[in-house]
Formats: structure tokens, sequence, C-alpha cells
């Protein structure tokens, strides 16, 4: 049910604000690939060079801080569907009853290279403007890093270059401590009482199940016949 949910709030996401989108320039075989399938051992590299929305360099382990983490990759100037997954998991994890800064910290990656610290501190202020110092951190980086943390996580994006925009999944990526993978979760299903026992069980070094694909994923309308939002979710 949560499953249908996720990709019906999509729909209606796409129909309603983007109605005036221009046709998308991706196949229907390019967009065939776009999926979140975590290889075993799955971890955020530690020493990965970033930098944050400040335009502090940072390695991708400092800014986990040695907490659990919720990591979501996102367009940093898309507002429609990145920016309403970014707010639906600050609105989750603001009922799960766990402190940000103490008992986990939020880590965005942007997809994008050319997407600056200012972009990363807009989308910041606008779905956390009250975090703690330190507990949300809107890394971005290179193409060679962004794309070295897309592969660590079997997180397939593709870009297209006529809307300048990218086709990516819609997951909330939990992860340990360490940085492994501990468990996956639907980015417009969130459930605040799931989000919790994800980040205990993460804190505790536990890692679920990650054998399952998700295929729910943001981008604008369907390339092969150019109306239509576009999206599914085979969690």
């Amino acid at each position: 049910m949560r499953r249908l949910a996720g990709a019906a709030l999509l729909a209606v996401l796409m129909a309603a604000l983007l109605p005036g989108a221009a046709r998308a320039a991706l196949t229907e075989a390019q967009l065939a690939g776009v999926a979140l399938h975590p290889p075993p051992g799955a971890a955020l590299p530690p020493g990965l060079a970033l930098r944050d929305e400040a335009g502090h360099p940072v390695r991708a382990g400092a800014a986990q801080q040695d907490r659990p983490a919720v990591l979501v990759f996102a367009d940093y100037t898309c507002t429609v569907l990145c920016g309403t997954a970014l707010g639906l998991a600050a609105a989750a994890l603001a009922e799960t009853g766990l402190r940000a800064g103490a008992d986990y910290t939020v880590l965005a990656l942007g997809l994008d290279p050319k997407d600056g610290p200012a972009a990363a501190a807009a989308m910041k202020a606008l779905h956390f403007p009250a975090a703690p110092a330190g507990a949300v951190r809107f890394l971005g980086g290179d193409a060679a890093a962004l794309q070295a943390a897309r592969s660590a996580f079997g997180y397939e994006a593709r870009y297209d270059a006529e809307t300048d925009s990218y086709a990516h999944p819609l997951g909330v990526l939990v992860l340990a401590p360490d940085g492994r993978l501990s468990r996956v979760l639907g980015g417009l299903a969130l459930d605040p009482p799931a989000l919790r026992l994800a980040l205990v069980e993460a804190a505790e070094g536990r890692l679920g199940s990650l054998g399952e694909r998700l295929r729910l994923f943001c981008y604008g309308f369907d390339a092969a016949r150019g109306s239509g939002p576009l999206g599914s979710d085979a969690c």
C-alpha cells in the first residue's frame, strides 16, 4: 500500500507542478537504467573530498561525524520532487523523537557538479532552517567525487542536457556510523516510526536487507510519449 501511495504522490506532484515542462530528452532505454541497487558492502567512502554549503572542504567521513546518518542524493536546483523529498525527510525526522546532531546526521549530496555552495545553502535553508550546527550538511563536489559516491551505492542517475536536469532515484539511505549502508527507504513515503527504527538499528551497526531495487525516481516526462508523469516504485 505504501508503495502505491508513493507512486500516486509522484504522479500528482508531476501533473500539478510541471504542466508546462518541455519534452524530456532521455529515452526509455536510458531511463531503464535509473535505479538504486546497492552492491554488497555498500558504504560512503570516508575519504571522499567534498565541500559543504559554506564552500568549506570536508571529507565524507568527517561530515558524518561518527553518527548514523540519513543520506539523500538531490539536484539542488530541483524544487519539485527533490525539494519535496527533502521536505518530507525533514518532517519525518522531526517526528522520530531523535535529535539531529546528537542521535543522527543529515547528509544531502548534490547530483550536479555545476551546483555550487550557494545552491546547496539555499536548499538547506528552505528545508532545515533551524538545524543545529554540523547536524545537517548539504554537500557538493566535482564530477569525479559525485560519481564515486553514486557508484559506491549503486545509485544510477542519467543527465538530460536538453533540460539540464537529472533522472535519478528518490530514496533515503540510512547509514551506520562507519558509513555502511544499513537500509534504503522510499523518498516519498517516509514513515516516522520506520525511520526512527532504521536510525536506531543503524546506530547499533545492524544492516538490513538491501536486495530490493528502488525504481521510484525524479524526472519530468515520459520521453517516448512526450507527456505525462513518469515514475515507478518497485521497492
